[in-house]
């Protein structure tokens, strides 16, 4: 045998034994781990909100457990009935009734209109339980301008321009529907924003058309999924929000956005609910409107 062939065999031999050696290795260090997950703690969801020129509206109900034996096919179980919930207003009690719509309860005001400026107490007695929350509608600030920019054929993104006033702390959220086709003002995904990086400033941005709550699935087979079209009527709901209000959406839109990805930041749930175990946040919207009306491309 020659020096090269006696070489390759060695290295040869050491290349099977290495492997063997790693094989061995790997297999010594399984090791079965039991993990315990934390007791489930059901929890109380809170979703209020006034808005200006309108009563209070509040949507309650409770979480089902991730791991567990929870019959979804039935969300309406998860939803609270027979609640007691007033807002106030320092002067006087709203106490809200409740009403089925869509085959879910939902508490409505039928006293207290929202106006800018005052402050609104919201007290919710659940199985003998409190909990509370409040909120205030700040004043509006209106969009300067919506236009439109195509994105393919007849299709494109609504835009707007705004020049936010100086002073940090100014907290936006948008809503939009199209006239006809269009039930609710609906927000898009991270819909709510600040002032940090704009403050005094005027800029533009945009948001894709969200889809409405009762046609989600629909949605996602539409060829024109998250665009407006040419004859679209869009209506904008241009809201001012708290910055308590603001930071309970961005931690919902991080949490959302993680959703099912091992690999990203944890974020908690910023809620503005007191009280022993809920999550939620009571929002009070300064609102103004715009329209536009898309026409064909010139």
């Amino acid at each position: 045998m020659s020096w090269s062939s006696k070489r390759y065999f060695k290295l040869h031999i050491f290349k099977k034994i290495t492997i063997i050696v790693l094989v061995v290795s790997f297999n010594s260090c399984r090791k079965e781990i039991d993990v315990q997950l934390p007791e489930y703690t059901q929890k109380l969801v809170v979703e209020a909100n006034i808005e200006t020129g309108q009563t209070a509206q509040v949507l309650l109900s409770f979480t089902a457990p991730y791991f567990g034996n929870a019959d979804l096919s039935n969300p309406s179980q998860f939803f609270v009935k027979d609640a007691f919930v007033t807002v106030s207003d320092g002067f006087q009690i709203d106490t809200l009734k409740e009403l089925i719509v869509g085959g879910f309860p939902i508490y409505i005001g039928t006293k207290i209109i929202g106006q800018i400026g005052k402050n609104y107490q919201l007290t919710m007695l659940i199985n003998d339980k409190t909990y509370s929350a409040s909120t205030s509608i700040r004043q509006p600030i209106a969009l300067d301008s919506l236009f439109f920019k195509w994105e393919k054929d007849t299709l494109g993104f609504c835009w707007a321009r705004l020049s936010d006033p100086t002073g940090l702390g100014n907290c936006y959220r948008w809503f939009a529907k199209r006239i006809t086709k269009d039930q609710f003002f609906v927000a898009p995904f991270s819909s709510a924003f600040d002032d940090k990086f704009v403050d005094g400033k005027s800029f533009d941005f945009a948001y894709e058309r969200p889809a409405q709550p009762n046609a989600q699935q629909a949605n996602e087979t539409d060829p024109e999924k998250n665009y407006y079209r040419v004859g679209d009527t869009i209506v904008v709901k241009f809201c001012t929000i708290g910055f308590d209000e603001y930071n309970f959406w961005r931690s919902y839109y991080a949490n959302k956005s993680s959703n099912g990805n091992p690999f990203s930041a944890p974020a908690n749930l910023q809620s503005t609910i007191i009280g022993g175990d809920a999550i939620g946040a009571f929002i009070g919207y300064g609102s103004s409107f715009d329209t536009l009306v898309v026409k064909k491309k010139p």
